[in-house]
């Protein structure tokens, strides 16, 4: 009787170790086919624009700054031409800012920020190319709502009527959000620090849920016989008031000025 159960059992870790191994080859060509699209992404966008790269080789450091300072600022000058508050993003400042034409109208330091390796695997020519212009934001999700729910109550006349002056009841609820930007680039907002044990919990809920729907993804693409889908990240704690802020002033197909080095 023990030797059939060994068996069952060897059999099982057998198949496990070879799904986790299939399943790592795969995300790694996931890895790969995200950088083709991201470049792909961008060279299309260039062309689009007539715009060709500035350089071929790989530039050494004082001129890639250059660059990298040129196209933050072209991306700033093409977003504050519009008329709609964006989203600037300054990764070596550990910033995270609301900008409209061009002044800021908020400004968060982040306490912490994780940037995805694909990043520094993407061809530095075509991303910094690619950085020179806003990206757009395709959706978003949050465990706050977007605008406020108000409810109000009309006064029989005019000696019942008071001000609107209803305290915002969502102070109470953990603030973690996440952008999806085009293409296929998300940006994680958490709330760091949270004040109450509850909140903490929650923050882990919710990024538990994001990633086991990524898995679930992940596995349904796979018995399609299909690789699964890597999007890169950057990942951010700010504190509760200033990601509360950035999130219900963004618009939801708003702009966002990214600068990684």
């Amino acid at each position: 009787m023990r030797k059939p159960i060994k068996i069952t059992l060897y059999t099982t870790a057998i198949i496990v170790v070879l799904l986790a191994v299939a399943y790592t080859i795969l995300k790694v060509i996931a890895f790969q086919k995200a950088i083709n699209n991201i470049e792909q992404h961008i060279a299309k966008e260039l062309n689009k624009r007539k715009k060709t790269v500035e350089w071929v080789s790989e530039p050494d450091s004082t001129l890639k700054k250059l660059l990298v300072d040129k196209a933050y600022y072209n991306a700033l000058i093409t977003a504050s031409k519009t008329d709609s508050i964006f989203l600037t993003i300054n990764i070596p400042d550990s910033t995270v800012s609301l900008m409209i034409k061009g002044v800021v109208a908020h400004k968060a330091k982040a306490e912490h920020i994780k940037v995805s390796p694909l990043f520094s695997a993407i061809n530095p020519t075509l991303l910094i190319q690619g950085l020179s212009v806003p990206l757009t934001i395709s959706k978003h999700t949050s465990t706050i709502p977007k605008v406020p729910l108000m409810i109000k109550i009309a006064p029989r006349d005019t000696s019942e009527y008071t001000p609107d002056v209803i305290p915002d009841t969502t102070d109470l609820d953990p603030v973690n959000f996440i952008i999806e930007l085009k293409p296929n680039i998300l940006l994680y907002f958490y709330e760091s620090n949270p004040s109450q044990s509850s909140d903490g919990f929650n923050q882990f809920k919710f990024d538990l849920r994001e990633r086991t729907w990524t898995v679930v993804q992940d596995v349904k693409r796979i018995l399609r016989l299909k690789a699964p889908v890597y999007k890169p990240y950057i990942r951010f704690k700010l504190g509760k008031k200033d990601a509360k802020v950035i999130y219900r002033a963004i618009p939801n197909q708003g702009q966002v000025v990214l600068r990684l080095d």
